[in-house]
């Protein structure tokens, strides 16, 4: 074996950023690491040929988590821990998420998902106030919203549904921005559209009745644009923030994403719970008080929109001054963001299948039932006026916030995962739905009416615990960096022209009718997650990005990302995981690792 000189200006570091994210953290435990050698030689002077060789690997006694023996690799002077074919920077005695958090350190835990959760915050406590404040505008102008002399029954309808197209352009467009000028600025622009538009929802009116539906139509579609680039730049954000946040973060990628996501259960909690308050402030608590002081409902739903320009006034001053860009998303390689849109439809349409399907049937459900949540509360408690109503909505948007942290707390468990979760939820809400429109009937008697009420709540939670959550969830964690914000943005886009067709659609169904529909189409979602829907928890993140770098570089790619095990049926059936070889892997990320430390001493010699 020929000796080789170190060239001592020069040591071979793989980023440790790099390290951390390429690690499926969820095979590693205390204890495990040991003894174990793998030693590369430096490079030749400058200009020769260089020259690479391996040591003999010593592997450990006992296995890792997943039966894979660990090893340490050393590349210069820098050791870094193997396992499961990937890379982490670590030391013997190192405990991965086994020591508890303290209490600064579970403050800025909540923090780290509050914060970016305040834009889904502020999405929901706006957007499905407007099933919430529909009673209160029936009795503040009786004529228009509920006799139809003033105002048109179409028009009125209108503002049902004009968010809905206002989210999907913002989706469409401001996720496709965020691919080119990144998180931050994204999320600048999308809460910066949603103060527009909540000062005009809280000043809206008219010298009609008329122009009042107008004003209040054109202030929706504002904030609902705002509101549409919040959901790719939030999903995007917060799953790449995971991956570049520290071992503990990036093994809870799913958590930290869906929390972020329950913000969006969070405030319609709010929103109905400050409307309650405020008609008992307002005293116009019963119906007797409504109909003698109409104009105090007014005050009670602007006071509402008014108190909800205070968090997102409070948005735009920490994006603007603290909020960082997303790592992964400047790194030197996104210079290529956004540009082969092709390569995203034709390696990853299954994907797109999935992520767009899946969500387009459930949201058809969700927000259907939403925007029409009144009505259904009618059916439940006939007899209920709007502080009743309200009362009632509060306890569904309790049961379904519950939903949220169960599934937060699930998601990255490896017995349960994404598409469990997924399957699970929209299984028990078809199985709840289908049984609401067969004994629908039988159910809507007085004998059977708190059977029914349990049904409909219940079904709420397992929608939150499964799709509403997972649906969020995979469209940012199955694309590579470069493509996805403008990927989840599609997808949700398409969603919301399921809740558009439900809003609109719903105004014709009768409330069994509705049912049927809703528990169909949660059937075709289970069977797009079956066949389209990959499973992501073990695939990190960067890993989606090599296959992508690969890709543009015309390399074949090996590594986990086309793991079969990591792949959907369709995928599998397709061959996409043909190339899969871990061997194969380890080599190519050498060669990586050499190609990367070169250019860099080239540079340093040209300085």
């Amino acid at each position: 074996m020929p000796s080789h000189k170190v060239d001592p200006s020069f040591q071979l570091v793989i980023p440790a950023s790099f390290l951390a994210l390429h690690t499926p953290l969820c095979h590693r435990k205390r204890g495990t690491m040991a003894a174990a050698a793998n030693a590369v030689n430096g490079l030749d002077k400058p200009g020769a040929a260089r020259e690479r060789e391996m040591l003999e690997v010593q592997h450990a006694n006992g296995a890792a988590g997943d039966g894979v023996s660990p090893q340490h690799i050393r590349f210069g002077n820098t050791t870094y821990q193997r396992i499961s074919g990937s890379l982490l920077e670590g030391t013997d005695d190192e405990e991965l998420d086994e020591r508890p958090m303290g209490p600064t350190e579970t403050f800025w835990w909540f923090l780290s998902w509050m914060l970016p959760g305040m834009g889904m915050f502020l999405e929901a406590y706006y957007i499905f106030s407007i099933g919430n404040i529909k009673p209160l505008l029936k009795a503040e102008y009786p004529d228009c919203y509920k006799e139809f002399k003033t105002c048109g029954k179409t028009l009125t309808q209108i503002p049902e549904y004009i968010q809905i197209v206002g989210i999907i352009c913002g989706m469409i467009t401001i996720g496709y921005l965020g691919d080119r000028i990144g998180r931050k600025w994204g999320s600048v622009c999308t809460v910066s559209l949603m103060c527009v538009g909540a000062v005009l929802l809280t000043v809206q009116n008219g010298t009609s009745d008329k122009g009042q539906v107008i004003f209040y139509i054109i202030a929706q579609f504002i904030f609902g644009y705002g509101v549409g680039g919040e959901y790719p730049m939030a999903a995007g954000s917060a799953a790449e923030r995971a991956e570049t946040g520290g071992k503990r973060a990036a093994r809870f990628r799913g958590r930290a994403v869906v929390l972020t996501f329950s913000m969006q259960g969070v405030g319609n909690f709010v929103n109905t719970g400050i409307l309650l308050i405020l008609l008992c402030v307002f005293n116009v608590t019963t119906v007797a008080e409504q109909k003698a002081k109409p104009n105090s409902l007014g005050g009670v739903w602007r006071t509402a929109f008014g108190l909800g320009l205070i968090p997102i006034v409070f948005m735009i001053f920490y994006r603007v001054v603290y909020l960082k860009e997303s790592k992964m998303w400047s790194r030197p390689t996104a210079g290529q963001k956004a540009k082969d849109i092709s390569y995203l439809v034709s390696n990853y349409w299954g994907r797109l299948l999935s992520t767009c399907g899946c969500w387009f049937f459930w949201d058809f459900g969700f927000y259907g039932n939403k925007v029409f949540q009144s009505e259904f509360i009618k059916i439940l408690s006939p007899t209920a006026g709007i502080t009743t109503t309200l009362a009632w909505t509060l306890l569904n948007s309790g049961v379904a916030l519950v939903g949220y942290y169960f599934s937060a707390a699930l998601v990255d468990n490896i017995y349960w995962g994404r598409v469990r979760l997924q399957l699970i939820g929209f299984t028990m809400v078809s199985i709840l739905f289908f049984i609401s429109a067969g004994k629908y009937h039988t159910l809507t008697q007085d004998n059977y009416i708190g059977l029914f009420q349990f049904i409909y709540f219940f079904s709420s939670f397992w929608g939150q615990f499964g799709p509403n959550c997972t649906t969020f969830l995979l469209a940012g964690e199955l694309y590579p960096t470069d493509v996805r914000t403008t990927a989840h943005g599609a997808s949700a886009g398409i969603a919301k022209l399921g809740a558009l067709w439900a809003s609109v659609w719903f105004n014709y169904l009768a409330s069994r009718e509705r049912f049927w529909l809703a528990a169909s189409l949660n059937s075709v979602g289970i069977v797009l997650t079956l066949l389209f829907t990959p499973e992501p928890l073990r695939v990190p993140l960067l890993e989606l990005d090599r296959r992508y770098a690969y890709h543009t570089a015309g390399k074949v790619y090996h590594g986990e990302a086309i793991n079969p095990r990591n792949l959907s049926f369709v995928e599998r059936l397709t061959g996409i995981g043909k190339n899969y070889n871990k061997q194969l892997d380890r080599e190519d990320l050498y060669d990586d690792n050499y190609a990367e430390a070169t250019a860099k001493q080239t540079n340093v010699s040209k300085v």
